[in-house]
Protein backbone atom coordinates (compact mmCIF):
# COMPACT_ATOMS: atom_id res chain seq x y z
CA UNK A 1 0.00 0.00 0.00
CA UNK A 2 2.65 2.52 1.33
CA UNK A 3 4.48 1.49 -2.23
CA UNK A 4 1.66 2.67 -4.28
CA UNK A 5 0.69 6.10 -2.32
CA UNK A 6 4.83 6.42 -3.36
CA UNK A 7 4.36 5.82 -7.14
CA UNK A 8 1.39 7.97 -7.50
CA UNK A 9 2.86 10.79 -5.23
CA UNK A 10 6.20 10.32 -7.62
CA UNK A 11 4.23 10.59 -10.56
CA UNK A 12 2.12 13.38 -9.79
CA UNK A 13 5.51 15.18 -8.32
CA UNK A 14 6.49 14.41 -12.27
CA UNK A 15 3.11 16.19 -13.78
CA UNK A 16 3.34 18.50 -12.13
CA UNK A 17 6.85 19.44 -13.01
CA UNK A 18 5.87 19.64 -16.66
CA UNK A 19 2.83 21.71 -16.32
CA UNK A 20 4.99 24.08 -14.46
CA UNK A 21 7.59 23.76 -17.78
CA UNK A 22 4.83 24.14 -20.21
CA UNK A 23 3.43 27.20 -18.53
CA UNK A 24 6.65 29.01 -18.30
CA UNK A 25 6.73 27.75 -21.95
CA UNK A 26 3.28 29.40 -22.65
CA UNK A 27 4.46 32.68 -20.61
CA UNK A 28 7.37 33.10 -23.14
CA UNK A 29 5.59 32.24 -25.84
CA UNK A 30 2.89 35.29 -25.27
CA UNK A 31 5.99 37.84 -25.22
CA UNK A 32 7.23 36.17 -28.75
CA UNK A 33 5.05 38.39 -31.30
CA UNK A 34 3.33 35.83 -33.88
CA UNK A 35 4.83 36.40 -37.28
CA UNK A 36 2.80 34.49 -39.85
CA UNK A 37 4.78 33.83 -42.75
CA UNK A 38 5.47 36.27 -45.75
CA UNK A 39 6.98 33.99 -47.96
CA UNK A 40 7.08 34.62 -51.63
CA UNK A 41 4.27 32.96 -53.07
CA UNK A 42 5.47 30.15 -55.64
CA UNK A 43 5.80 30.79 -59.36
CA UNK A 44 7.46 28.39 -61.15
CA UNK A 45 6.35 25.08 -61.66
CA UNK A 46 9.65 23.26 -61.04
CA UNK A 47 9.91 24.51 -57.56
CA UNK A 48 6.68 22.37 -57.15
CA UNK A 49 7.68 19.14 -59.06
CA UNK A 50 9.26 16.14 -56.90
CA UNK A 51 12.85 15.19 -57.81
CA UNK A 52 12.55 12.15 -59.89
CA UNK A 53 9.94 14.15 -61.93
CA UNK A 54 13.16 16.87 -62.53
CA UNK A 55 15.33 14.19 -63.63
CA UNK A 56 12.81 12.58 -66.12
CA UNK A 57 12.78 16.04 -67.97
CA UNK A 58 16.34 16.88 -67.47
CA UNK A 59 16.88 13.50 -68.91
CA UNK A 60 14.71 13.99 -71.87
CA UNK A 61 15.78 17.73 -72.54
CA UNK A 62 12.51 19.00 -71.81
CA UNK A 63 14.78 21.14 -69.21
CA UNK A 64 18.01 21.65 -68.37
CA UNK A 65 19.64 21.19 -65.33
CA UNK A 66 21.16 24.72 -65.34
CA UNK A 67 17.32 26.16 -65.56
CA UNK A 68 16.41 23.99 -62.67
CA UNK A 69 19.60 24.75 -60.89
CA UNK A 70 18.72 28.58 -61.03
CA UNK A 71 15.06 28.40 -60.50
CA UNK A 72 16.33 26.75 -57.09
CA UNK A 73 19.28 29.37 -56.27
CA UNK A 74 16.39 32.07 -57.46
CA UNK A 75 14.13 31.05 -54.93
CA UNK A 76 16.69 30.59 -52.34
CA UNK A 77 17.72 34.27 -52.45
CA UNK A 78 13.79 35.45 -51.89
CA UNK A 79 13.54 32.92 -48.99
CA UNK A 80 16.51 33.09 -47.09
CA UNK A 81 16.33 36.86 -46.00
CA UNK A 82 12.74 35.67 -44.21
CA UNK A 83 13.96 32.04 -43.35
CA UNK A 84 17.49 31.96 -42.66
CA UNK A 85 17.92 28.73 -43.54
CA UNK A 86 20.94 28.53 -46.14
CA UNK A 87 24.35 29.68 -44.45
CA UNK A 88 26.21 29.05 -48.00
CA UNK A 89 24.94 29.23 -51.61
CA UNK A 90 27.02 27.45 -54.10
CA UNK A 91 25.96 29.81 -56.60
CA UNK A 92 28.34 30.14 -59.44
CA UNK A 93 29.86 26.64 -58.88
CA UNK A 94 26.56 24.80 -58.99
CA UNK A 95 25.14 26.42 -62.25
CA UNK A 96 28.77 25.56 -63.92
CA UNK A 97 28.21 22.04 -62.38
CA UNK A 98 25.06 22.31 -64.24
CA UNK A 99 26.44 23.48 -67.23
CA UNK A 100 28.66 20.89 -67.78
CA UNK A 101 26.50 18.29 -66.69
CA UNK A 102 23.71 19.24 -69.53
CA UNK A 103 26.29 19.37 -72.06
CA UNK A 104 27.30 15.41 -70.91
CA UNK A 105 23.82 14.74 -71.01
CA UNK A 106 23.44 15.86 -74.72
CA UNK A 107 26.01 13.70 -76.13
CA UNK A 108 24.46 10.67 -74.29
CA UNK A 109 21.29 11.71 -76.34
CA UNK A 110 22.79 11.91 -79.37
CA UNK A 111 24.21 8.01 -78.54
CA UNK A 112 27.87 9.79 -78.46
CA UNK A 113 28.45 10.47 -74.76
CA UNK A 114 28.08 8.24 -71.27
CA UNK A 115 25.02 6.30 -72.23
CA UNK A 116 24.56 5.22 -68.28
CA UNK A 117 24.05 9.63 -67.29
CA UNK A 118 20.33 8.78 -68.81
CA UNK A 119 19.78 5.59 -66.35
CA UNK A 120 20.62 7.73 -63.26
CA UNK A 121 17.04 8.38 -61.17
CA UNK A 122 18.05 12.15 -59.72
CA UNK A 123 20.51 13.14 -62.45
CA UNK A 124 20.71 16.76 -63.22
CA UNK A 125 18.44 17.53 -59.72
CA UNK A 126 20.07 20.44 -57.29
CA UNK A 127 20.18 19.25 -54.00
CA UNK A 128 21.36 20.94 -50.23
CA UNK A 129 23.58 19.59 -47.43
CA UNK A 130 23.18 20.27 -43.42
CA UNK A 131 26.05 22.51 -42.52
CA UNK A 132 27.41 19.63 -40.18
CA UNK A 133 28.17 16.83 -42.80
CA UNK A 134 31.16 17.72 -44.76
CA UNK A 135 30.65 18.93 -48.61
CA UNK A 136 34.02 19.54 -49.72
CA UNK A 137 34.83 23.23 -49.98
CA UNK A 138 31.94 24.38 -47.81
CA UNK A 139 31.85 25.63 -44.59
CA UNK A 140 32.18 22.83 -41.48
CA UNK A 141 32.05 24.67 -38.47
CA UNK A 142 28.88 23.35 -36.69
CA UNK A 143 28.28 26.83 -35.69
CA UNK A 144 30.60 27.59 -33.92
CA UNK A 145 32.61 30.87 -33.79
CA UNK A 146 36.01 29.86 -33.55
CA UNK A 147 35.68 27.64 -36.49
CA UNK A 148 34.67 30.32 -38.58
CA UNK A 149 37.10 29.73 -41.41
CA UNK A 150 36.67 25.77 -41.32
CA UNK A 151 36.04 24.21 -44.47
CA UNK A 152 35.76 20.67 -45.02
CA UNK A 153 38.59 18.89 -46.81
CA UNK A 154 36.43 16.23 -48.54
CA UNK A 155 32.78 15.24 -48.62
CA UNK A 156 31.13 12.85 -46.23
CA UNK A 157 30.46 9.57 -48.52
CA UNK A 158 27.10 9.35 -49.03
CA UNK A 159 27.24 12.82 -50.28
CA UNK A 160 30.09 12.24 -52.50
CA UNK A 161 27.42 8.94 -53.60
CA UNK A 162 25.14 11.72 -54.85
CA UNK A 163 27.65 13.78 -56.74
CA UNK A 164 28.75 11.00 -58.27
CA UNK A 165 25.24 9.96 -58.86
CA UNK A 166 24.72 13.44 -61.08
CA UNK A 167 23.30 15.87 -58.19
CA UNK A 168 24.54 19.03 -57.93
CA UNK A 169 25.12 20.68 -54.34
CA UNK A 170 23.29 23.80 -54.34
CA UNK A 171 24.04 25.35 -50.67
CA UNK A 172 24.39 24.36 -46.82
CA UNK A 173 21.47 24.84 -44.39
CA UNK A 174 21.46 26.15 -40.65
CA UNK A 175 21.71 23.58 -37.88
CA UNK A 176 22.03 24.76 -33.97
CA UNK A 177 25.39 25.08 -32.21
CA UNK A 178 27.35 21.49 -32.63
CA UNK A 179 23.86 20.10 -33.37
CA UNK A 180 23.06 20.04 -29.62
CA UNK A 181 19.30 21.41 -29.70
CA UNK A 182 15.83 20.34 -31.56
CA UNK A 183 15.64 23.92 -32.70
CA UNK A 184 18.22 25.59 -35.26
CA UNK A 185 20.25 28.33 -33.81
CA UNK A 186 23.88 29.59 -33.28
CA UNK A 187 25.47 32.34 -32.58
CA UNK A 188 27.67 32.07 -36.12
CA UNK A 189 24.16 32.14 -38.41
CA UNK A 190 21.90 33.16 -35.89
CA UNK A 191 18.49 31.77 -35.75
CA UNK A 192 16.32 30.29 -38.69
CA UNK A 193 12.58 30.64 -38.80
CA UNK A 194 9.60 28.07 -39.29
CA UNK A 195 8.26 29.30 -42.98
CA UNK A 196 4.98 28.24 -42.14
CA UNK A 197 5.37 31.05 -39.15
CA UNK A 198 8.54 32.70 -38.92
CA UNK A 199 7.82 33.29 -34.67
CA UNK A 200 7.85 29.42 -34.33
CA UNK A 201 11.17 27.19 -34.60
CA UNK A 202 11.86 24.95 -37.90
CA UNK A 203 12.98 22.11 -35.25
CA UNK A 204 16.51 20.65 -35.14
CA UNK A 205 19.39 19.92 -35.77
CA UNK A 206 18.61 19.82 -39.19
CA UNK A 207 15.93 22.56 -39.31
CA UNK A 208 17.68 24.76 -41.83
CA UNK A 209 17.31 21.90 -44.34
CA UNK A 210 13.73 21.26 -43.37
CA UNK A 211 12.82 24.67 -43.47
CA UNK A 212 14.13 25.39 -46.88
CA UNK A 213 12.84 22.27 -48.32
CA UNK A 214 9.40 23.35 -46.81
CA UNK A 215 9.45 26.74 -48.60
CA UNK A 216 10.55 24.97 -52.17
CA UNK A 217 13.80 26.17 -51.87
CA UNK A 218 15.15 23.30 -51.93
CA UNK A 219 13.63 19.52 -53.68
CA UNK A 220 16.18 16.78 -51.39
CA UNK A 221 18.81 17.22 -49.19
CA UNK A 222 20.81 15.48 -46.73
CA UNK A 223 20.45 15.62 -42.92
CA UNK A 224 21.83 13.26 -39.93
CA UNK A 225 19.73 11.85 -37.01
CA UNK A 226 21.39 11.27 -33.67
CA UNK A 227 17.89 11.70 -31.43
CA UNK A 228 15.29 12.62 -34.09
CA UNK A 229 17.57 15.50 -35.76
CA UNK A 230 15.41 14.54 -39.14
CA UNK A 231 12.18 13.59 -37.76
CA UNK A 232 11.28 16.55 -35.39
CA UNK A 233 12.25 19.22 -38.29
CA UNK A 234 10.29 17.30 -40.77
CA UNK A 235 7.35 16.84 -38.89
CA UNK A 236 7.43 20.93 -37.51
CA UNK A 237 8.02 21.41 -41.39
CA UNK A 238 5.70 19.01 -43.13
CA UNK A 239 7.85 16.89 -45.31
CA UNK A 240 9.89 13.34 -45.30
CA UNK A 241 12.51 12.13 -43.89
CA UNK A 242 13.94 8.81 -43.27
CA UNK A 243 16.99 7.46 -40.41
CA UNK A 244 18.02 4.73 -41.92
CA UNK A 245 18.98 1.39 -40.13
CA UNK A 246 22.99 2.19 -38.46
CA UNK A 247 25.75 1.61 -40.29
CA UNK A 248 23.94 1.11 -43.82
CA UNK A 249 24.95 4.99 -44.70
CA UNK A 250 28.14 6.48 -44.21
CA UNK A 251 28.58 8.64 -40.91
CA UNK A 252 31.87 9.87 -41.79
CA UNK A 253 32.37 13.46 -42.22
CA UNK A 254 29.51 14.30 -39.47
CA UNK A 255 30.42 17.06 -36.82
CA UNK A 256 31.00 16.25 -33.60
CA UNK A 257 32.68 12.81 -34.56
CA UNK A 258 31.74 9.99 -32.59
CA UNK A 259 33.07 6.62 -31.12
CA UNK A 260 31.78 3.68 -32.82
CA UNK A 261 29.71 2.25 -30.40
CA UNK A 262 27.78 5.41 -30.41
CA UNK A 263 26.94 5.30 -33.66
CA UNK A 264 24.57 3.08 -34.18
CA UNK A 265 22.53 5.90 -32.84
CA UNK A 266 23.22 7.99 -35.44
CA UNK A 267 22.05 8.21 -38.75
CA UNK A 268 22.83 9.94 -41.87
CA UNK A 269 19.75 10.00 -43.98
CA UNK A 270 17.56 11.56 -46.94
CA UNK A 271 15.41 14.73 -46.48
CA UNK A 272 12.71 15.09 -49.35
CA UNK A 273 9.58 17.62 -49.93
CA UNK A 274 7.71 14.28 -51.58
CA UNK A 275 7.78 10.58 -50.54
CA UNK A 276 8.36 9.24 -54.36
CA UNK A 277 11.94 10.66 -53.77
CA UNK A 278 12.93 9.62 -50.61
CA UNK A 279 13.66 5.94 -52.21
CA UNK A 280 15.85 7.04 -54.93
CA UNK A 281 17.99 8.87 -52.44
CA UNK A 282 18.87 6.02 -50.07
CA UNK A 283 19.79 3.57 -52.74
CA UNK A 284 22.26 6.55 -53.68
CA UNK A 285 23.47 7.16 -50.56
CA UNK A 286 24.03 3.47 -48.99
CA UNK A 287 26.82 2.28 -48.56
CA UNK A 288 27.77 -0.62 -51.17
CA UNK A 289 28.30 -3.32 -49.34
CA UNK A 290 24.88 -2.68 -47.55
CA UNK A 291 22.90 -2.88 -51.18
CA UNK A 292 21.80 -5.97 -50.97
CA UNK A 293 20.72 -6.44 -47.33
CA UNK A 294 18.49 -3.65 -47.90
CA UNK A 295 16.65 -5.38 -50.55
CA UNK A 296 15.41 -2.21 -51.40
CA UNK A 297 14.05 -3.14 -54.94
CA UNK A 298 11.56 -5.27 -53.17
CA UNK A 299 7.88 -4.94 -53.52
CA UNK A 300 5.99 -4.11 -50.84
CA UNK A 301 2.57 -5.77 -50.27
CA UNK A 302 0.71 -3.76 -47.57
CA UNK A 303 -1.48 -6.27 -47.37
CA UNK A 304 1.03 -8.55 -45.38
CA UNK A 305 2.30 -6.16 -42.90
CA UNK A 306 1.24 -6.00 -39.54
CA UNK A 307 0.05 -2.60 -37.58
CA UNK A 308 1.05 -1.57 -34.44
CA UNK A 309 0.71 1.83 -32.64
CA UNK A 310 1.02 4.47 -29.68
CA UNK A 311 0.19 7.42 -29.06
CA UNK A 312 1.65 8.18 -25.94
CA UNK A 313 4.88 6.99 -24.54
CA UNK A 314 3.68 6.81 -20.59
CA UNK A 315 6.35 9.31 -19.42
CA UNK A 316 4.72 12.03 -16.71
CA UNK A 317 7.60 14.07 -17.48
CA UNK A 318 6.99 14.96 -21.53
CA UNK A 319 3.64 17.04 -22.57
CA UNK A 320 0.56 15.19 -23.55
CA UNK A 321 -0.03 14.43 -27.31
CA UNK A 322 -1.73 17.38 -29.13
CA UNK A 323 -5.08 16.28 -30.16
CA UNK A 324 -4.90 16.65 -33.70
CA UNK A 325 -1.67 14.83 -34.29
CA UNK A 326 -3.64 12.15 -31.90
CA UNK A 327 -6.61 11.83 -34.80
CA UNK A 328 -4.30 11.92 -37.63
CA UNK A 329 -2.33 9.26 -36.15
CA UNK A 330 -6.08 7.25 -35.62
CA UNK A 331 -6.84 8.28 -39.18
CA UNK A 332 -3.32 6.78 -40.80
CA UNK A 333 -4.22 3.37 -38.51
CA UNK A 334 -7.70 3.50 -39.76
CA UNK A 335 -7.14 3.88 -43.35
CA UNK A 336 -4.11 1.36 -43.74
CA UNK A 337 -6.42 -0.83 -41.66
CA UNK A 338 -9.55 -0.74 -43.60
CA UNK A 339 -7.33 -0.37 -47.13
CA UNK A 340 -5.41 -3.03 -47.35
CA UNK A 341 -7.17 -5.58 -44.09
CA UNK A 342 -4.50 -5.30 -41.95
CA UNK A 343 -4.99 -5.70 -37.97
CA UNK A 344 -3.91 -3.03 -36.14
CA UNK A 345 -2.79 -3.41 -32.34
CA UNK A 346 -2.31 -0.45 -29.86
CA UNK A 347 0.67 -1.16 -27.81
CA UNK A 348 2.81 0.55 -25.30
CA UNK A 349 6.17 -0.52 -24.46
CA UNK A 350 6.52 0.46 -20.35
CA UNK A 351 10.59 1.10 -21.70
CA UNK A 352 9.75 4.26 -23.63
CA UNK A 353 8.74 6.08 -20.41
CA UNK A 354 12.00 6.20 -19.78
CA UNK A 355 13.27 6.48 -23.21
CA UNK A 356 15.77 9.97 -23.34
CA UNK A 357 17.14 8.27 -19.97
CA UNK A 358 18.00 5.16 -21.97
CA UNK A 359 18.87 7.33 -25.13
CA UNK A 360 21.31 9.02 -22.79
CA UNK A 361 22.71 5.66 -21.29
CA UNK A 362 23.78 4.05 -24.58
CA UNK A 363 25.28 7.77 -26.38
CA UNK A 364 27.46 7.70 -22.67
CA UNK A 365 29.70 4.45 -23.80
CA UNK A 366 33.48 3.30 -23.06
CA UNK A 367 33.91 6.11 -20.28
CA UNK A 368 33.58 8.87 -22.38
CA UNK A 369 31.03 11.63 -23.30
CA UNK A 370 30.54 12.50 -26.91
CA UNK A 371 30.28 16.79 -26.41
CA UNK A 372 32.41 17.87 -23.49
CA UNK A 373 35.53 17.02 -25.61
CA UNK A 374 34.43 17.93 -29.19
CA UNK A 375 34.17 21.47 -29.54
CA UNK A 376 37.22 23.09 -31.69
CA UNK A 377 38.19 19.51 -32.07
CA UNK A 378 38.76 18.31 -28.38
CA UNK A 379 41.84 21.15 -27.91
CA UNK A 380 39.47 22.12 -25.66
CA UNK A 381 37.56 21.05 -22.90
CA UNK A 382 34.35 22.60 -22.36
CA UNK A 383 33.66 23.48 -18.84
CA UNK A 384 29.51 23.82 -18.94
CA UNK A 385 29.78 25.56 -14.89
CA UNK A 386 31.61 27.87 -16.52
CA UNK A 387 30.41 28.69 -19.58
CA UNK A 388 26.99 29.09 -17.43
CA UNK A 389 27.81 31.68 -15.47
CA UNK A 390 29.55 33.49 -18.47
CA UNK A 391 26.31 33.16 -20.46
CA UNK A 392 24.73 35.04 -17.32
CA UNK A 393 26.76 38.00 -18.49
CA UNK A 394 26.37 37.09 -22.41
CA UNK A 395 30.23 36.62 -22.69
CA UNK A 396 29.97 32.80 -23.41
CA UNK A 397 30.74 31.75 -27.36
CA UNK A 398 28.25 29.36 -26.87
CA UNK A 399 24.31 29.82 -26.94
CA UNK A 400 22.28 28.44 -23.64
CA UNK A 401 20.84 25.58 -24.99
CA UNK A 402 24.21 24.07 -26.17
CA UNK A 403 25.44 24.57 -22.32
CA UNK A 404 22.69 23.05 -20.74
CA UNK A 405 22.74 19.72 -23.17
CA UNK A 406 26.55 19.46 -22.22
CA UNK A 407 25.79 20.04 -18.58
CA UNK A 408 22.86 17.17 -18.88
CA UNK A 409 24.86 15.30 -20.39
CA UNK A 410 27.69 16.04 -17.54
CA UNK A 411 25.11 15.20 -15.09
CA UNK A 412 24.34 11.75 -16.87
CA UNK A 413 24.50 8.09 -15.03
CA UNK A 414 28.52 7.19 -15.42
CA UNK A 415 29.92 4.43 -17.73
CA UNK A 416 30.24 1.89 -15.56
CA UNK A 417 28.01 3.02 -12.55
CA UNK A 418 24.81 1.25 -11.51
CA UNK A 419 22.41 3.42 -12.72
CA UNK A 420 23.91 3.10 -16.37
CA UNK A 421 24.31 -0.53 -15.99
CA UNK A 422 20.40 -1.02 -15.49
CA UNK A 423 19.67 1.68 -18.55
CA UNK A 424 21.33 -0.49 -21.12
CA UNK A 425 20.02 -3.13 -20.09
CA UNK A 426 17.04 -1.87 -20.08
CA UNK A 427 17.82 -0.35 -23.67
CA UNK A 428 18.82 -4.13 -24.78
CA UNK A 429 15.48 -5.29 -23.44
CA UNK A 430 13.00 -2.83 -25.04
CA UNK A 431 14.99 -4.09 -28.51
CA UNK A 432 14.66 -7.36 -27.88
CA UNK A 433 10.77 -6.58 -27.24
CA UNK A 434 9.94 -4.61 -30.25
CA UNK A 435 12.03 -6.79 -32.52
CA UNK A 436 9.93 -9.76 -31.49
CA UNK A 437 6.81 -7.91 -31.77
CA UNK A 438 7.38 -6.48 -35.54
CA UNK A 439 9.61 -9.25 -36.89
CA UNK A 440 9.80 -8.80 -40.39
CA UNK A 441 6.98 -7.20 -41.78
CA UNK A 442 5.70 -5.28 -38.74
CA UNK A 443 5.73 -1.31 -38.55
CA UNK A 444 4.81 0.83 -35.33
CA UNK A 445 3.25 3.91 -36.24
CA UNK A 446 3.86 6.77 -33.36
CA UNK A 447 3.94 10.99 -32.95
CA UNK A 448 7.25 12.20 -34.57
CA UNK A 449 6.67 14.47 -31.74
CA UNK A 450 3.69 15.07 -29.23
CA UNK A 451 3.39 19.07 -30.50
CA UNK A 452 3.57 21.21 -33.42
CA UNK A 453 6.53 23.68 -34.20
CA UNK A 454 6.94 25.57 -30.83
CA UNK A 455 7.43 29.32 -30.37
CA UNK A 456 11.48 30.63 -30.33
CA UNK A 457 12.93 30.62 -27.13
CA UNK A 458 10.72 28.69 -25.54
CA UNK A 459 12.33 24.97 -25.92
CA UNK A 460 14.23 24.59 -23.31
CA UNK A 461 10.91 23.92 -21.13
CA UNK A 462 10.47 21.25 -23.56
CA UNK A 463 13.22 19.63 -23.90
CA UNK A 464 12.42 16.54 -22.56
CA UNK A 465 9.43 16.12 -26.02
CA UNK A 466 12.62 14.86 -27.81
CA UNK A 467 11.80 11.74 -26.16
CA UNK A 468 9.02 10.59 -28.61
CA UNK A 469 12.00 10.36 -31.20
CA UNK A 470 15.16 9.55 -29.02
CA UNK A 471 13.67 6.09 -27.91
CA UNK A 472 13.40 5.16 -31.53
CA UNK A 473 17.48 5.55 -31.95
CA UNK A 474 17.62 3.65 -29.00
CA UNK A 475 15.54 0.63 -30.89
CA UNK A 476 18.72 1.04 -33.90
CA UNK A 477 15.63 1.03 -36.16
CA UNK A 478 14.43 2.63 -39.64
CA UNK A 479 12.46 4.95 -39.51
CA UNK A 480 10.47 7.34 -41.75
CA UNK A 481 8.75 10.65 -40.60
CA UNK A 482 5.73 10.98 -42.88
CA UNK A 483 3.88 14.52 -42.83
CA UNK A 484 -0.18 13.83 -42.05
CA UNK A 485 -1.64 17.62 -42.30
CA UNK A 486 -2.03 21.07 -40.61
CA UNK A 487 -3.16 22.18 -37.41
CA UNK A 488 -5.81 24.43 -36.92
CA UNK A 489 -2.87 26.60 -36.28
CA UNK A 490 -1.62 26.20 -39.59
CA UNK A 491 1.44 24.00 -38.47
CA UNK A 492 2.24 20.57 -39.73
CA UNK A 493 2.54 17.60 -38.00
CA UNK A 494 3.49 13.97 -38.69
CA UNK A 495 4.17 10.34 -37.52
CA UNK A 496 6.89 7.67 -37.73
CA UNK A 497 6.90 4.58 -38.83
CA UNK A 498 9.61 2.23 -37.27
CA UNK A 499 10.08 -0.71 -38.45
CA UNK A 500 13.00 -4.03 -37.91
CA UNK A 501 16.53 -3.38 -39.03
CA UNK A 502 17.20 -3.68 -42.78
CA UNK A 503 13.26 -3.40 -43.29
CA UNK A 504 13.37 0.54 -44.73
CA UNK A 505 11.58 -0.60 -48.12
CA UNK A 506 8.75 -0.90 -45.75
CA UNK A 507 8.67 2.24 -43.82
CA UNK A 508 9.21 3.63 -46.56
CA UNK A 509 5.90 2.02 -48.45
CA UNK A 510 3.98 2.73 -45.51
CA UNK A 511 5.06 7.07 -45.89
CA UNK A 512 4.76 6.30 -49.82
CA UNK A 513 0.61 5.28 -49.47
CA UNK A 514 0.13 7.68 -46.62
CA UNK A 515 1.38 11.17 -48.66
CA UNK A 516 -1.37 9.70 -51.53
CA UNK A 517 -4.13 10.20 -48.54
CA UNK A 518 -2.89 12.87 -46.30
CA UNK A 519 -1.30 14.87 -49.64
CA UNK A 520 2.23 14.95 -47.50
CA UNK A 521 4.12 18.80 -47.92
CA UNK A 522 1.62 21.21 -48.57
CA UNK A 523 2.77 24.80 -49.82
CA UNK A 524 3.70 27.63 -47.16
CA UNK A 525 0.69 30.00 -49.34
CA UNK A 526 -2.43 29.13 -50.07
CA UNK A 527 -3.29 30.13 -53.59
CA UNK A 528 0.40 30.47 -55.18
CA UNK A 529 0.07 30.33 -59.13
CA UNK A 530 2.40 27.12 -59.06
CA UNK A 531 0.45 23.65 -58.31
CA UNK A 532 -0.73 23.10 -54.72
CA UNK A 533 1.27 19.56 -54.45
CA UNK A 534 3.28 17.26 -56.97
CA UNK A 535 2.46 13.74 -57.97
CA UNK A 536 5.09 10.78 -57.45
CA UNK A 537 3.36 8.52 -59.34
CA UNK A 538 6.14 8.34 -62.17
CA UNK A 539 5.36 7.30 -65.75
Amino acid sequence: MMGDIQKISIYIGKRLSCCILEFLSLMVSLLVRPKRSAIPAIRDDILTTPAVKLSLKIKSGELTSEEVVKAFIDRIKLVNPSINAVVDLRHKEALKDARLLDHRLQQARSGNGDQHLLELPLVGVPFTVKETIALKGAPFTAGLARRKFKRASQSNEAVDQLINAGLIPIGSTNTPCMNLWWDSYNLLYGRTNNPYDLSRIPGGSSGGEASLQAAAGSVVGVGSDLAGSIRIPCSFCGIFGHKPTPFVVSNNGVYPSMRMEQEKLRGVGPMTRYACDLLPMLKIMLKQPEVSKMKLDEPVDLRKIKIFYLDDIGDPFVSKCNSEIVSGLHAAVQHLRSTYGVPAERVLFDEFKYGLFLWSAELNVAGGTLYTTEHEDGRVPFNPYLELIKSVFGSSEFPLNTIVTVLLEKLSSKHKSRSHDYLTKRAADLRKKFYELVGERGVLLMPSHPQPAAHHKTTIFKFLNVAFTAVGNVLQAPITQCPLGMSNEGLPFGLQVIAGPYNDRITLAVAQELSKVFGGWQPVLPGNAAPARGRCNVR
